[in-house]
């Protein structure tokens, strides 16, 4: 069955908790304070069964405008309304501001409870009644029902009962497989139970046993016991009304507007782009204008940021960003209400465009442009606005909480724009990319290689670490290789063990053509079996030393030195005349020494020991006592390596 929740709505003493004390029986004022003063101050709650059997969680909200912050709390969330009005006042201040804030927050369904009939004569009556009608004109409530009621004799409660349950009806299934929300709108201790919260789930489910989180503090708690309308149950969906009884949490921990929910599923932010709304006949909002926020049972100044615009005329709506001046959690879709600094006054409201966002150029174009998409784009371009936004590949539930949205309508517009080849997956991750991300990192390590090649003209190849360390370093280490191996793939990199390289091989060519390189291959070549040192090169020739070890590193890369340690180089073609009368020796006997090497060579010792150190690191032999015997390389080392 349906978990839907009716919020009451309208002037002080216009008979809200009466009306509700003669449906469900309960009185919702609970408080001292309010019975003594006969006036709701807090949030009243009871439970009404519909004569379809239909059960609706009542929350009874204040009236007097000192408490309109406590009605946006009870508002937020609702899925119809009961909006009173006495026959005798008709509309008053905050049936008004009641009904525009009943309109921000985009509720539909409503019944309008026409009190205290009894009291006026009927062209009274029917002058109240046009007022109203002329008032509902233009709301989201104009095509509401009007019931005749009476706390007192009775009068038109089946009516009401009627209707409600018509109207109850049409309200949508909330979806219990979203992210879990409670915005809390309660918080006190019970003895011999601990901490109790209490609020509306706004989507998701509650298990009992569960561990929870409070943000945006982000103290956790274990859901020690769960009560949905004081009966104990073991899970609450959205829509419930409900109690949680948390162990390991006090209750100087948490706040009333704070919200629960998973651990590591909410992220606190200071700024989010909205949509906003500005009623009529409160003037306009401009640039920068400092206001209270109310969304859910949260109450937060901030500053508007408009965009596009230095104001928002009165009934009319812009875009803007929300600057926070204390941490909130909020998602994409969720309406807020917006009120004057000071004196406090709805003057507006909307909903959440974006809740991961940036600081934008007010004026920009891509600003106006991500605002449109925001408010009336399509899943898919919305997809590919996040995505090109974000400065790593996402998962798909990563872009399931950046939008708030229908997992499996997403999961399938991924899968489709997959298939046509407008985003791109990371199969070893599971990330998607747009095709703009897709280049524009592309871009970046080409960039980072037309940085490498004036930095080090004698490089060709650029270390995957250093690459991720310089320009990838958001991205998961595994996200990273997952990009490199798609660009491998696709034909777009080469690859060589830690080490990649622009497919076009020019940079190989040139360094390949180049007089410095093979000036000093050619004085390696020279030196013959006796080897040197980059020192010495230096000596011998007019190049510097820093290029020098460039031109010797890629000498190595391309295999034509040999590194014998100790910073001995020695040329291709003296290493295999060295490798090649090691064999000799070796085949003949089975071992050979240090001296019979040197002798066989005409070297020095030192020289010997260097090479022979060396076939033993690459096992081509292996040291024992004063000889070298054959190691387990020693038939199928060739000594030729080659680009």
């Amino acid at each position: 069955m349906k978990k839907i929740v009716l919020g009451t709505a309208g002037h002080i003493d216009h008979g809200k908790t009466s009306l509700v004390r003669k449906l469900t029986g309960i009185d919702t004022d609970r408080l001292d304070e309010e019975k003594r003063r006969g006036m709701t101050i807090e949030l009243g709650f009871a439970s009404l069964t519909l004569p379809s059997g239909q059960n609706v969680s009542i929350i009874d909200v204040p009236g007097h405008e000192k408490f309109v912050k406590t009605m946006v709390a009870g508002a937020t969330g609702i899925d119809l309304v009961m909006l009173v009005i006495a026959a005798d006042e008709g509309i008053m201040p905050q049936t008004k501001e009641h009904l525009d804030i009943l309109n921000l927050l985009n509720v539909k369904t409503g019944v309008i409870a026409l009190t205290k009939t009894d009291l006026v004569d009927d062209e009274w009556l029917e002058m109240i009644l046009e007022d109203i009608q002329n008032t509902l004109q233009g709301t989201t409530l104009e095509e509401s029902p009007i019931v005749h009621v009476s706390s007192v004799t009775g009068e038109g409660i089946p009516q009401l009962m009627e209707t409600l349950d018509q109207l109850a009806l049409k309200v949508q299934v909330k979806e219990g497989q979203e992210l879990f929300r409670l915005p809390i709108d309660r918080i006190f201790s019970m003895a011999g139970h601990g901490t109790v919260v209490t609020g509306t789930i706004t989507s998701g489910i509650v298990n009992k046993g569960e561990t929870l989180a409070v943000y945006p503090s982000g103290f956790t708690a274990r859901v020690k016991g769960i009560q949905v309308h004081n009966s104990g149950v073991d899970e609450a969906i959205a829509g419930d009304r409900c109690a949680l009884n948390l162990t390991g949490i006090e209750k100087s921990e948490i706040q009333r507007g704070d919200t629960i929910a998973r651990e590591g599923t909410l992220n606190p932010i200071w700024i989010a782009d909205a949509l906003i709304y500005i009623v009529k006949g409160k003037g306009s909002l401009v640039h920068n204008q400092r206001v209270h926020v109310h969304t859910g049972t949260k109450e937060v100044l901030a500053r508007v940021r408009l965009l596009g615009t230095d104001e928002i005329a009165e009934g009319s709506k812009g875009y803007g960003q929300l600057r926070f001046e204390e941490p909130v959690v909020v998602l994409r879709k969720d309406r807020f209400i917006i009120r004057s600094y000071s004196p406090a006054v709805t003057i507006g409201g909307g909903w959440i465009l974006y809740h991961a966002t940036k600081n934008r150029q007010r004026f920009s174009q891509e600003s106006m442009n991500a605002m449109a998409i925001g408010e009336n784009g399509t899943l898919e371009e919305l997809i590919s606005l996040v995505l090109n936004s974000s400065e790593k590949p996402l998962s798909s539930e990563e872009l399931w909480r950046g939008l708030n949205t229908d997992r499996i309508k997403l999961q399938e517009t991924l899968d489709r724009e997959v298939v046509s080849g407008k985003l791109i997956i990371l199969k070893e991750t599971h990330k998607y990319l747009s095709l703009n991300q897709y280049e524009k990192y592309f871009n970046k390590i080409t960039s980072a290689f037309r940085k490498m090649y004036q930095k080090y003209p004698y490089r060709y190849q650029i270390d995957k670490e250093e690459l991720k360390s310089g320009a990838f370093s958001g991205i998961d280490p595994k996200d990273f290789a997952a990009l490199l191996n798609y660009f491998v793939f696709n034909h777009r990199l080469l690859t060589d063990g830690n080490y990649l390289s622009e497919l076009d091989g020019k940079a190989l060519a040139r360094i390949r053509a180049s007089k410095e390189v093979a000036l000093i291959e050619t004085t390696f070549l020279n030196y013959g079996i006796n080897a040197g040192s980059i020192l010495q090169v230096s000596k011998d020739g007019s190049i510097k030393i820093g290029d020098i070890e460039e031109i010797v590193k890629f000498l190595q890369k391309s295999g034509r030195l040999f590194d014998l340690g100790q910073g001995i180089f020695v040329h291709k073609e003296a290493f295999q005349k060295v490798y090649q009368t090691v064999r000799s020796l070796m085949d003949v006997k089975g071992s050979v020494s240090v001296i019979e090497v040197r002798d066989s060579l005409n070297i020095g010792r030192k020289a010997v020991i260097a090479y022979l150190e060396y076939f033993d690191s690459v096992k081509i032999t292996l040291r024992k006592e004063d000889q070298r015997i054959p190691g387990i390389h020693y038939h199928d080392f060739l000594g030729e390596l080659s680009v």
